[in-house]
């Protein structure tokens, strides 16, 4: 299991995702507004044990916060720990069923745990709530691209792009998607655009270098990829997308082997 590559994969895809907007549905006083923004703010920053430990302060303080239980399940998400993410997503789905981002982030969850079909369920309930949930719409996008159904997931970027044209998760998926469905040279050329962007420069290098490797480009993949892991884990990385690229030019769906 290429565990380092694989983190570094799922956190393009799911750039998005995992940093979803959690708006409040259910308040709890400027205490909770407080330790709930410091919360977000270890998040955004990926110290998700701080994060998990504020959130977790401001639920025990209102357990009926939605606010509060969302960004304790995003972050125990984040952490791994699946189980206790799930407690948190599913009493904040008792309470504020009705919240779009509820659905988003168990939906995310799903994609953690690898079950896509679960996860299509999930966004496509937030997208019942808010048909152009940009959250609820790459997910969705995302989770069919790993179902090895990119056209599906196709025009759902498509759709999406029309409400969001210059977001960069959507592009950057999109991108990957139209690579893993056959048009490399379209989705490269989208991609070496989008590495120009400084503010997302990992998740760029990591989908170019993919679509690099399914094209034979291995130089060119290993010199992406060596200034985001160590030697031994690009090596390993490359085996890893040289078996891919086997079984992608047999003409066989490789969108499950890029995400596990």
């Amino acid at each position: 299991m290429l565990k380092r590559a694989s983190a570094l994969i799922k956190m393009a895809f799911l750039a998005v995702l995992l940093s979803g907007c959690v708006a409040s549905t259910s308040g709890g006083g400027a205490g909770q507004d407080e330790t709930v923004q410091v919360a977000e703010a270890a998040y955004s920053v990926g110290d998700y044990v701080e994060s998990a430990r504020l959130f977790e302060l401001a639920a025990t303080r209102h357990p009926n916060s939605v606010t509060a239980l969302i960004g304790l399940g995003k972050s125990y998400a984040a952490l791994g720990q699946f189980s206790r993410a799930n407690n948190a997503l599913m009493r904040a789905s008792a309470l504020g069923g009705r919240h779009p981002e509820v659905h988003n982030q168990l939906g995310n969850l799903a994609l953690l745990e690898l079950h896509p079909k679960q996860a299509i369920e999930h966004f496509d309930r937030a997208l019942t709530l808010d048909r152009k949930n940009l959250a609820g719409l790459t997910g969705k996008a995302v989770s069919l691209d790993y179902l090895s159904r990119h056209a599906e997931a196709q025009d759902v970027y498509r759709s999406a792009l029309q409400s969001y044209p210059t977001n960069f998760a959507l592009l950057s998926n999109f991108a990957l998607s139209q690579v893993l469905s056959g048009s490399i040279g379209q989705g490269t050329k989208l991609m070496e655009e989008l590495l120009r962007d400084p503010s997302h420069g990992s998740t760029a290098r990591a989908n170019l270098a993919i679509a690099y490797a399914l094209d034979g480009r291995e130089r060119d993949a290993r010199a992406l990829l060596s200034g985001l892991m160590s030697d031994a884990e690009v090596a390993e990385a490359l085996r890893h997308y040289a078996r891919v690229r086997k079984e992608y030019l047999a003409g066989k769906p490789v969108g499950y082997l890029i995400f596990q």
